[in-house]
């Protein structure tokens, strides 16, 4: 969703660039600060990275376009799904209910495990295909969908979904841990280590549970 955002942005680029007019400052702002809350959120630094999305906010609210700051909000939704966390939906549902969009509103039930009201179409193409699977349950075939995301962030998001609302193993879990370890993300590294010594625990795998309990706290140091 993050990218949507950017390739409209991208797209006022290039058309004030053509005529020859200097880049709106509500633009240049809201690209930035929204990689920056991205990088900071999942680098687990929180404080920094609120200051960052509020400023986003801002930036796109001086150019009363709701679309732009729906797609704001489900980059929040999406970050937090992607680390296994809750979110506020209110901003959105406020938004949705003056100006509905049939996109966001699709991937916004995508990130709420609403997988029945959801037409395929109207999602982002990593997305897609993964509604029946996670209609039908079909884990197997969602891991190797999921598996062969090229962006790491999608395919931590597509993790988080079917993580929070459907049934697990351990292949899932690893495929999101390895994904945020190679990239170096913290939070997200953090969330799903601790499910997995959970899933351990939960079927008194106790060994497998201990040696996660003791990774978590060498990291922690």
């Amino acid at each position: 969703m993050r990218n949507r955002l950017i390739l409209v942005l991208g797209l006022l680029v290039f058309i004030c660039a053509c005529s020859f007019k200097p880049l709106p400052r509500w633009m240049d702002t809201a690209s930035r600060q929204l990689e920056n809350y991205k990088t900071n959120f999942l680098a687990d630094t929180e404080g920094a990275s609120e200051p960052h999305f509020a400023k986003a906010r801002t930036a796109i609210s001086s150019n009363n376009d709701l679309n732009l700051l729906a797609t704001a909000y489900l980059t929040k939704y999406a970050l937090h799904t992607a680390v296994l966390e809750n979110f506020d939906d209110s901003e959105f549902i406020r938004i949705d209910n003056l100006q509905p969009n049939t996109a966001h509103r699709a991937y916004y039930d995508f990130l709420k495990g609403n997988f029945q009201q959801i037409k395929p179409d109207d999602l982002p193409d990593q997305y897609s295909k993964l509604t029946s699977l996670m209609i039908s349950g079909d884990l197997p075939a969602a891991y190797r969908k999921i598996a062969s995301t090229d962006d790491p962030l999608s395919l931590l998001i597509a993790c988080g979904v079917w993580v929070k609302y459907l049934p697990v193993d351990e292949s899932i879990l690893l495929l999101a841990i390895d994904t945020a370890a190679r990239q170096g993300w913290r939070r997200p590294l953090w969330a799903y280590l601790t499910r997995l010594q959970q899933y351990y625990a939960d079927r008194r795998e106790t060994a497998k549970s201990e040696n996660i309990k003791e990774r978590l706290e060498l990291l922690r140091k």
